[in-house]
């Protein structure tokens, strides 16, 4: 029998790239995607899948009961849980909620964030330096994945899969205005380095985590990225080279951050603004990457080297070259 896949954020930078690798697959899952905008996700689907075998439902996944039903309605085994926003904590806790009641899936592939957030690293004093909640969040989920879901062989217990992806690359497309009128990578990445991630590598992780089933990579957390730290002067010296002019960086002193949180604040609101310099403020005291060990265990799970943020960066910065110069 086809496995069937709850994948949330379909419409998002992974879920885009996930469904179509999913479709594709051997296995023929049948997808069940939740959305709050069924016809904007079912026409961005329509014009690049066959969606034959993708169920599109309208509701919220902030909805329990909408959930559930969801689940157990389309007989769903496997879930893809990629959730953010102020209200990640409640909408998650209600999500492991519903699977358990379901009946019916057994594996789970959860999105949370690189680094060791185990209750050992936490007691070792990593959670002293850590005040963004959107980060914070992600110990609490990882601890109950781990330490308070029933084993897969109990009634209503299931196998689970952590991916913990680093800094996406996409995030430097939002910087495209500053940078080619302003010669500014406004993102206050810090001196430490900070690991860099393509949402391709995240959803082809996801991919393989959930066609495994928790046979290899149950139980397990895999870092997804490079193994290569880069910094504000390093991603600065990188976008220069690719778009042929100067970049200064963004600084994570307190005058530069000072700076940068009203502006943030203006695109996402108040608390986004302070939750996320908070963040990377926490980029200039400590690097955000993996070990060389974690490393080889992403590309093992991948089938492949993780892509690369520099070459990404030169493909990106011709792109921009080019549509300058044509206009």
């Amino acid at each position: 029998m086809a496995p069937s896949y709850l994948i949330t954020a379909a419409n998002g930078h992974i879920g885009t790239r996930l469904v179509p690798l999913l479709l594709a697959h051997p296995s023929q899952p049948t997808l069940v995607l939740p959305t709050s905008n069924s016809a904007r996700l079912t026409s961005s689907l329509s014009a690049h899948v066959d969606t034959s075998r993708v169920q599109v439902l309208e509701g919220s996944v902030q909805d329990p009961v909408f959930v559930e039903a969801a689940l157990k309605n389309h007989h769903v085994t496997a879930v893809f849980l990629c959730l953010t926003g102020s209200d990640e904590l409640f909408t998650t806790f209600n999500f492991l909620d519903c699977i358990r009641r379901s009946g019916t899936v057994k594996h789970l592939v959860y999105i949370s964030a690189a680094s060791d957030l185990s209750l050992e690293a936490q007691q070792s004093g990593l959670l002293k330096d850590i005040y963004c909640a959107h980060v914070a969040v992600k110990f609490i989920v990882e601890a109950k994945i781990m330490h308070g879901l029933l084993p897969r062989e109990r009634e209503g217990g299931l196998s689970w899969t952590i991916l913990g992806p680093t800094l996406f690359f996409s995030n430097d497309l939002r910087g495209q205005r500053e940078m080619l009128d302003e010669g500014l990578f406004d993102e206050p990445l810090g001196s430490k380095g900070v690991s860099r991630v393509s949402e391709d590598d995240v959803a082809l992780a996801a991919v393989n985590a959930l066609e495994d089933d928790g046979k290899r990579w149950g139980g397990k957390k895999i870092m997804v990225g490079s193994l290569q730290t880069y910094s504000n002067q390093d991603t600065a010296r990188l976008w220069s080279q690719a778009l042929d002019k100067d970049i200064r960086p963004t600084l994570s002193d307190k005058a530069s951050l000072d700076d940068w949180e009203p502006r943030f604040a203006k695109k996402a609101g108040a608390a986004w603004g302070r939750d996320v310099r908070l963040m990377y403020e926490i980029f200039e005291e400590m690097p955000f990457g993996m070990t060389e060990e974690q490393y080889k265990e992403q590309v093992a799970l991948l089938g492949k080297e993780a892509d690369s943020y520099e070459e990404f960066v030169e493909t990106t910065g011709k792109e921009w070259r080019q549509i300058a110069s044509s206009k």
